[in-house]
């Protein structure tokens, strides 16, 4: 950009449009108010001074037709819409006349109309949206050299592992022997998995105590059912002592249950439920103790029991049921440690798989295994799935399968190790240097991309692309890598090697600092556009909303409204409609920046409201439930203009950087903190409940139409649907965040 067209705009900026709507400055004593004459004279000095710029501008444009003909198109575009479709010079005339005769409410309405005129024609000399155009088409072109960069970096490091190999022969077959060590663990590892999967659910661990507990009191149960009919005290009080040792271990056993689920953090409602089961078994066994003790009581004194036994066999009984509700859960918690044991396993071979891949590199004709530890891991997970379900029928032939698998893996394993002993001795120089010469080539070429060709000198696209010394240097040291493998220096070119890896690693770090601070730039535009439009449309809205009122004011009192207010509220509902359009805009903004979650719905909800309030006006309906609306609105409005502002503020103000403790945090990646998200969410909500409680007062008073009715509760049910869905939304984003 120009200095004629940077001074120029400053020169608008500076144009007070329309001083009496300022706020007043502190003055050090009274003055009498101006009178409008006083004002006028002042209004008529600035249209001079615009007159003055309109002018600048078409001469400018003039001379900078022939140097710079995008520039001198932007100054003729600027002039064509002040001069021509805003007419500004003929509204500021306007403004005049209106203040000369009093006329001061007239003045000050076209004053703010001619305000944002000359918002738009700022808009057009600070070329603000060219200037993010710009800068996307920037952050574009890094993002395509980042994207270059890090396949140069991908194929440099496969042939640093490459000339390792021969570099350091010894660390190649020490790799190669602690693969096959690993491999050898896996197998015996997954053999074990086999004999846990076969072995009778309940025969260890936890199931093998419960089972163990069920059996002594299935005994217990025999023995009280032959002692119903004996008159034997010594005998009930032996069965009403073992009663009170079997409660005890129960009691111990659910304890034990409880502390083990705690302590790994499960808290999950069968994890619940099996403990309350054992420790109603060991209240209910306890119950037949004491019934035993009473039965055995009676015996003695000479009576003879009844319900104390059959009692006791009846808690005994409801002992049992418990028990096997805790035996199922056992049996199921079994096959879920199963199936997370089956996990590690797969996840230990996933790892190994990237281990022997890198090591095939080293023989490319040769079979690592690497394919068949991917098809045991494909057994694995499907093996997981049937233990998950308590299927161990359908697990153990997956768990078989990847045995074998593995089995087949470790044998290609050992004849690439002997592969490997051979061809370190016969490394392959030239297949290597040709390797190292396509990175290098590939490297050029990122150095073309990252001159930034066509920009002129001066601009400040002619600056260097960031990290463009350093693959330059890194390109050099690839040229010496070449030039040693090439002299059967395997150990030369794998220095070479690391140093140019080291250079592309830099250079991509300082294009991802430059991507960070472009973003950064990006999003401050974005808000600041956003905050320019969300005003501009408060603005319209609230003198919408005063004119609803004036409107409804007159129509209320006549049983059939002139033909001027039904024109007038028709115009009314087309400045809501222009508003609806004007929302769909900041939509597309919102949802093409894609990092919000929340407020391009509140847009969306905005521009139903538009659509409600030109539909309501239209049929002349501006009563308390439209001017409602436009309360939502303009209050909607103010709050999105205020996170903005407190996001953009904040932006530049350098908080970014720091957190509440004053430590250091990663900068933001969504255009306005979640914070911000969840203060709006809160207060959709509000509106919403406001929303329909003022809608079933007026339906209370039958003051709207059944068709309306209908309508609008389809609306409010819309409105609250939404708030549902963006709060899981939220929640889906908070949950990924702390992840």
């Amino acid at each position: 950009m120009t200095r004629a067209l940077i001074l120029l705009a400053f020169s608008m900026i500076a144009t007070p449009v329309f001083g009496q709507d300022k706020k007043p400055e502190a003055k050090p004593a009274a003055k009498p108010a101006p009178t409008g004459e006083e004002i006028a004279d002042e209004q008529a000095r600035i249209r001079q001074r615009l007159e003055h710029i309109e002018a600048t501008m078409k001469r400018v444009a003039k001379i900078l037709a022939s140097r710079n003909p995008e520039q001198a198109a932007r100054l003729q575009m600027a002039f064509r819409k002040s001069r021509g479709e805003d007419e500004n010079l003929a509204r500021l005339k306007e403004i005049e006349n209106y203040l000369r005769s009093g006329y001061f409410e007239q003045a000050l309405k076209s004053q703010k109309e001619l305000d944002r005129a000359i918002e738009r024609l700022l808009d057009i000399l600070l070329d603000r949206q060219g200037d993010l155009k710009e800068l996307e088409e920037e952050i574009k072109r890094l993002e395509s050299v980042e994207q270059h960069l890090n396949k140069i970096i991908a194929d440099e490091r496969e042939q640093l592992h490459e000339t390792e190999k021969f570099a350091n022969p010894e660390k190649t077959l020490r790799d190669a022997a602690a693969a096959k060590r690993k491999l050898e663990a896996l197998i015996a590892r997954q053999q074990a998995m086999i004999g846990s999967t076969k072995a009778k659910s309940g025969e260890s661990g936890q199931g093998k105590d419960i089972e163990a507990l069920k059996q002594r009191l299935e005994k217990l149960q025999k023995d009280q059912k032959g002692a119903r009919d004996q008159t034997n005290p010594e005998k009930q009080e032996a069965l009403a002592k073992r009663a009170e040792e079997l409660a005890k271990d129960i009691a111990a056993m659910a304890d034990k249950q409880a502390k083990k689920a705690a302590d790994s953090g499960e808290a999950s409602p069968p994890s619940k439920r099996a403990s309350k089961a054992g420790k109603q078994a060991a209240d209910a066994v306890q119950r037949a103790s004491q019934g035993m003790g009473e039965a055995a009581s009676k015996m003695k004194a000479g009576e003879k029991p009844g319900a104390e036994q059959k009692t006791a066999e009846q808690d005994l009984k409801e002992a049992r049921e418990a028990l096997e509700r805790l035996s199922r859960h056992a049996r199921h918690q079994e096959n879920k440690d199963l199936a997370k044991k089956q996990e590690r396993i797969r996840k230990d071979t996933e790892r190994l798989q990237r281990e022997l891949e890198r090591l095939q590199k080293g023989a490319p004709k040769s079979d690592s295994g690497s394919g068949e530890l991917g098809k045991a891991q494909d057994s694995m997970k499907g093996a997981q799935k049937g233990l998950e379900s308590s299927d161990r029928g359908g697990a153990l032939p997956k768990e078989q399968k990847a045995k074998e698998e593995l089995e087949r893996a470790y044998k290609k394993l050992e004849e690439l190790e002997k592969e490997l002993k051979r061809l370190i001795k016969l490394p392959d120089y030239d297949k290597m240097a040709k390797d190292q010469e396509k990175t290098e080539q590939d490297t050029e070429k990122l150095q073309k991309k990252m001159k930034n060709e066509g920009a002129q000198p001066g601009d400040e696209d002619g600056k260097a692309t960031p990290g463009e010394g350093q693959v330059q240097q890194a390109k050099k040291a690839m040229q010496r890598a070449k030039r040693n493998l090439r002299q059967r220096s395997a150990k030369g070119a794998n220095s070479d090697q690391k140093e140019a890896l080291e250079r592309l690693e830099k250079a991509r770090e300082e294009l991802e600092e430059a991507l960070r601070q472009l973003r950064e730039e990006q999003q401050l535009m974005l808000l600041d556009a956003l905050e320019r439009r969300l005003g501009r449309m408060l603005q319209k809205q609230i003198a919408i909303s005063k004119e609803t009122i004036a409107l409804h004011l007159r129509v209320k009192q006549v049983k059939k409204p002139a033909r001027a207010d039904v024109n007038k509220s028709t115009q009314l509902g087309q400045g809501e409609r222009e508003l609806e359009a004007e929302a769909d805009k900041i939509l597309e903004i919102l949802r093409e920046e894609g990092t919000t979650v929340v407020i391009p719905d509140i847009v969306n909800d905005l521009m139903g409201d538009f659509s409600t309030l030109d539909l309501r006006l239209t049929k002349l309906e501006s009563g308390p439930y439209t001017q409602q609306i436009q309360r939502d609105v303009e209050e909607t409005l103010r709050q999105l203009i205020k996170v903005i502002q407190e996001e953009r503020e904040r932006r530049q103000g350098g908080g970014q950087g720091q957190g509440q403790d004053g430590q250091e945090q990663a900068p933001d990646e969504n255009l306005l903190p979640t914070s911000a998200e969840l203060k709006m969410l809160r207060e959709m909500q509000v509106r919403v409940n406001r929303r329909t409680k003022l809608f079933q007062k007026i339906v209370d008073n039958n003051k709207d139409k059944a068709e309306t009715r209908a309508d609008e509760r389809g609306r409010i049910a819309k409105k609250q649907k939404s708030v549902g869905d963006l709060t899981r939304s939220m929640a889906d984003k908070l949950n990924r965040e702390e992840e």
